[in-house]
């Protein structure tokens, strides 16, 4: 039997398909391949980079629930967009906080008076304040003062919670409360601290 030969003409090849055809849909195959691949890539690398670099955002004090923390604000819409100009057309009441205090505190031991640690809520300032203090790395609370109205201080005090010696940053944060003594803002600065035994 004389076996049917296939024209190979340069039209048709011999499945059918156009001379390159399987080459081109390989080339093709190779070329979705390597940009899918490189766009898991880029994808990775920004996910790592943003990740790393990124790191975390500042962390709120932790609550505390012995003052309970108002919380209050105005959604601006413009029906009452020319209302809401008019009203901070003025200068802002709290705009700023001064800080006068020491910022590196010395204790012969957590439980005994601090020799240099000193805190005032400056005649210019218009808010009754609290502070808080967090050990840095392990954001335990340390010491929780009492509320300091305008124009008075506080020294000689002694932490709440056992330190052991050694030399330390740490996170006062103010507190700015209104008539009610509800927290308005607060206000985070680092001092060091000196625990001596």
């Amino acid at each position: 039997m004389a076996e049917k030969q296939q024209k190979t003409d340069g039209t048709r090849a011999p499945d059918g398909q156009k001379p390159g055809a399987a080459e081109k849909k390989k080339r093709v195959k190779y070329v979705l391949l390597a940009l899918l691949g490189a766009a898991a890539l880029v994808t990775a690398t920004v996910f790592i980079v943003m990740h790393i670099l990124g790191g975390e955002a500042p962390a709120m004090p932790p609550e505390r629930p012995e003052r309970p923390v108002g919380v209050s604000g105005t959604v601006v819409t413009m029906d009452n967009l020319d209302q809401i100009r008019e009203e901070m057309a003025g200068p802002p009441e709290d705009a700023s906080y001064n800080t006068v205090m020491s910022v590196e505190w010395t204790f012969e031991r957590w439980n005994r008076p601090s020799r240099d640690a000193y805190v005032e809520n400056s005649e210019r300032n218009s808010r009754t304040v609290y502070f808080d203090v967090f050990l840095d790395g392990t954001d335990e609370l340390i010491y929780s003062s009492p509320y300091l109205p305008v124009g008075s201080s506080i020294d000689n005090f002694a932490l709440d919670t056992e330190v052991q010696a050694g030399a330390y940053t740490a996170t006062v944060v103010y507190y700015l409360v209104d008539d009610d003594n509800e927290v308005i803002t607060y206000l985070p600065v680092m001092i060091w601290l000196n625990i001596l035994g």
